[in-house]
């Protein structure tokens, strides 16, 4: 392809030299034109062909070098924006896995023990917050990850306390905070919302 391009571009130049070429060789045979004159003028023309070759080369060489330098920022743009997908679909996955509800008592502690650990609940947030955001290119994905790591903040700061406490229902502050017992409906609905906007964001970025 590259070979096609220099003929196509450097084709003009062909033909003009050519065509100065058999306009001089006439000039010659009218005796209208000296054989020096003629090689000053050939050698003047050569000079210029080479010049506009040279430049034609170049400037496809330039060309060439943009698109390599773009194509790579597309592709390490690509890759990051992957892995920061795999990120957020993780962190909506430990949202997923919550169920909606969960009494207050011992049996439901055990169940929500069983899909929630907070070292890789806490481990999801820090990395979540670590995305940089002018590497998103977009307000969009921005805001809706600013969103999903809230909702598992708001939902970290209700779990704690409700694995962590007895089943208490005498106990006043603890009913304060947990009423009858664990509602997650709106973090997780928010969450899987956020997810969904920040996935759309960076698909129609790319």
């Amino acid at each position: 392809m590259n070979i096609n391009f220099h003929v196509r571009h450097l084709l003009p130049t062909i033909i003009i030299a050519f065509i100065a070429g058999y306009f001089f060789n006439w000039l010659m045979k009218e005796h209208l034109l000296s054989s020096d004159y003629l090689f000053t003028c050939l050698g003047a023309s050569t000079t210029i062909a080479a010049i506009v070759g040279a430049f034609v080369l170049g400037e496809r060489q330039n060309h060439i070098l943009c698109e390599q330098v773009l194509q790579a920022d597309m592709q390490s743009t690509g890759k990051k924006h992957a892995s920061f997908l795999v990120i957020a679909g993780a962190a909506n996955s430990a949202m997923t896995r919550l169920s909606d509800h969960y009494r207050n008592t011992h049996q439901d502690r055990m169940r929500i023990r069983a899909v929630y650990h907070s070292d890789t609940f806490a481990s999801l947030i820090e990395a979540l917050a670590a995305i940089p955001v002018h590497e998103l290119d977009s307000l969009e994905a921005a805001v809706a990850l600013a969103g999903l790591k809230k909702n598992m903040l708001d939902a970290q700061r209700v779990i704690e306390p409700f694995i962590a406490a007895k089943n208490m229902p005498d106990d006043d502050a603890l009913s304060a905070v947990l009423g009858a017992g664990l509602d997650l409906r709106m973090m997780k609905i928010h969450a899987a919302s956020h997810y969904e906007q920040f996935v759309q964001a960076l698909k129609d970025f790319s």
